[in-house]
């Protein structure tokens, strides 16, 4: 289980998940091998006060009662409430993934204040990397975060900027006339010269998070000497993954990356220390 800041994302894994190189295990992370992708899915808006949500989720969870259960938060009150329905599903076997906990060592300076959906992604990152090359993880969710993994696996922090429906949001909060855009109005790439102010707003909120991720991806290219393979999740990442990368970086886009981290992490040692 993925709990973010807008949503909660659950996947279902159909066995356990085994390392490639299960002689090297105690040195994850492992570049290299398939990534885990779950064989069923569910998810669905978190809103405070609304319980819509969590009553879909334990029809969703009845047919998987007994199944032991790792959740991943980065919303504190909705990882309670995801908790608390999965036990009134049966459920009990839930267990809460910690930093710490998993197969990745961390070059920050406060590596227990790093959301671990970050730290999920760079898990999953490890395992789809060639070995000798370093990877770039963007996730556009609620927050657009830019993370950079070293060639030796290592996670080695990034940048956080407003997501695209975040942006939206605050430009209709803190003004008088602009209305606030749908999230699935930003799904194709809009033209650049809006002849309303709705068009205006997409062109803006759209080719600004493009602009910015071009620049930070091309500034932490600059500290390599090693060009990046570039990940893509979250949910404005596939109208976003096809206008990225270039002839030395290669870009892919993977809907489940952080639930696939959480496979990963199931089953794995955790990572050195920095």
């Amino acid at each position: 289980m993925d709990v973010g800041n807008s949503r909660v994302k659950l996947g279902l894994f159909e066995r356990p998940v085994e390392c490639e190189q299960a002689a090297q295990a105690g040195l994850l992370p492992i570049a290299g091998g398939a990534l885990p992708e779950p064989v069923d899915t569910f998810s669905f808006a978190h809103v405070e006060g609304e319980p819509s949500g969590y009553n879909a989720l334990r029809e969703w969870l009845r047919p998987h009662a007994g199944i032991p259960a790792l959740l991943a938060s980065v919303h504190r009150s909705a990882g309670q409430a995801t908790i608390e329905a999965l036990r009134g599903c049966g459920v009990d076997n839930c267990r809460p993934l910690v930093g710490k906990q998993l197969p990745i060592a961390t070059r920050v300076d406060q590596p227990e204040r790093v959301g671990i959906d970050r730290l999920l992604a760079g898990v999953a990152a490890n395992r789809l990397r060639r070995p000798e090359s370093p990877a770039i993880v963007v996730d556009l969710g609620t927050a657009l975060t830019i993370d950079l993994i070293a060639a030796d696996g290592a996670f080695e922090g990034g940048a956080i900027l407003p997501g695209l429906r975040m942006a939206s949001r605050a430009l209709h909060d803190q003004t008088d006339a602009l209305p606030d855009i749908a999230m699935q109005q930003l799904e194709d790439s809009p033209d650049a010269v809006g002849r309303n102010t709705v068009d205006a707003l997409r062109a803006g909120l759209f080719w600004g998070a493009v602009g910015a991720i071009r620049e930070v991806v091309a500034r932490q290219r600059d500290r390599l000497t090693v060009p990046p393979q570039l990940y893509l999740t979250g949910g404005a990442a596939p109208s976003v993954a096809r206008l990225l990368g270039g002839p030395d970086c290669t870009v892919r886009y993977l809907p489940h990356l952080v639930l696939s981290g959480v496979a990963i992490a199931s089953e794995s040692k955790p990572g050195p220390a920095p």
